[in-house]
């Protein structure tokens, strides 16, 4: 007797087909979807984290702007010791000799950057807040005989680019006050060194800081313009505002560096300066790596404060939209200012 033999009809293997074909289309719908996700998230963590960090260094060195200068607590255009360096007149007199605009002063649109216009470049300056330890020199053929009595600073803080701040300030009898270095200290956007670059054709900017310090009497600003630390990597724009506070009504407004010059240019009398009390900064920070073919859903269009117009970003518009970016912004307040009038 023969067995039969029993199995699937052809209308069964293409229904289990098709739903076979069903199952995977949605799993690799969902696998694409998470993957496309995650890259987005990693794109925007890493945009936050950089940007935040580079950030909260940042404000912390802004604080110490105007600290023991011999400003009596104000920030202007236009008197010595100012926090804010807007022009020579910020600066000691042997200084304005020497000075280089485009290294020693904040000025508005002066850096190149990632977009099709320019960042601006914030220089502050400060005096350490020193402690004082006496220093004692002996003649090392007779260790009874003293050579040389000195006062030596030790602030236990460093400088934006990683340098202790300390200094021999005084010898026994002089005025440690008078001697005591002032620290000046740039932000700008540079583009990042060779090895950092990506391969897409991009440019890729970092935020920089640069320190320099300079004592009474001294021509030259030592070691400003020479190095520069990086702060922030994937930096593409640095803006920052100006808080103003109006001495007729105690309003506060935030203006661009060269608005705040234009109204001080017409303001003869102190009592009537504009005095600076806070800071707007801004940064546009990009992700490290691209999202892919997620890029279609990147259609964030960012203006930066004090701007009215959208910002345009350097090369291919396709290829910029493949990276997040995030404007980040901070005010910080100049605490060396609360006790001005």
């Amino acid at each position: 007797m023969t067995k039969l033999q029993k199995g699937f009809t052809l209308l069964e293997l293409m229904i289990s087909l098709a739903i076979g074909l069903l199952v995977v289309s949605a799993a690799t719908a969902i696998f694409l979807s998470a993957q496309r996700s995650l890259g987005f998230q990693l794109g925007m963590g890493d945009v936050q984290q950089n940007s935040n960090f580079g950030l909260a260094m940042l404000t912390h060195d802004l604080r110490h702007a105007n600290l023991n200068t011999p400003s009596n607590q104000k920030i202007n255009n236009k008197i010595v010791g100012s926090g804010v360096i807007f022009a020579q007149e910020n600066y000691p007199s042997s200084l304005h000799a020497n000075l280089i605009d485009d290294v020693a002063l904040s000025q508005q649109n002066l850096q190149e950057d990632a977009t099709t216009g320019n960042s601006d470049q914030l220089v502050i300056q400060f005096v350490p807040q020193y402690q004082i330890e006496e220093a004692f020199d002996f003649d090392p053929d007779d260790e009874t005989q003293k050579i040389n009595e000195r006062l030596v600073s030790n602030t236990d803080m460093f400088d934006c680019e990683g340098n202790s701040i300390e200094f021999t300030t005084a010898k026994d009898g002089e005025d440690t006050q008078a001697i005591r270095p002032t620290m000046v200290q740039r932000y700008f956007v540079q583009k990042l060194p060779t090895s950092q670059q990506g391969s897409d054709g991009l440019d890729r900017y970092g935020l920089y800081c640069d320190s320099g310090y300079y004592s009474a009497g001294d021509s030259i600003i030592t070691g400003l313009g020479t190095n520069a630390q990086l702060l922030m990597q994937h930096i593409d724009a640095f803006k920052f505002l100006l808080g103003v506070k109006n001495p007729q009504n105690n309003q506060l407004r935030y203006v661009t560096i060269d608005q705040y010059k234009t109204l001080m240019s017409s303001i003869t009398a102190e009592k009537d300066y504009l005095q600076v009390i806070s800071l707007q900064v801004s940064v546009v920070a990009r992700s490290a790596t691209n999202i892919g073919a997620d890029a279609g859903l990147n259609n964030k269009t960012i203006t930066l404060p004090g701007t009215a117009t959208a910002v345009v970003f350097d090369g291919d518009a396709n290829l910029n939209k493949k990276y997040i970016r995030q404007l980040v912004t901070q005010v910080v307040g100049l605490r060396n200012t609360l006790g001005a009038s």
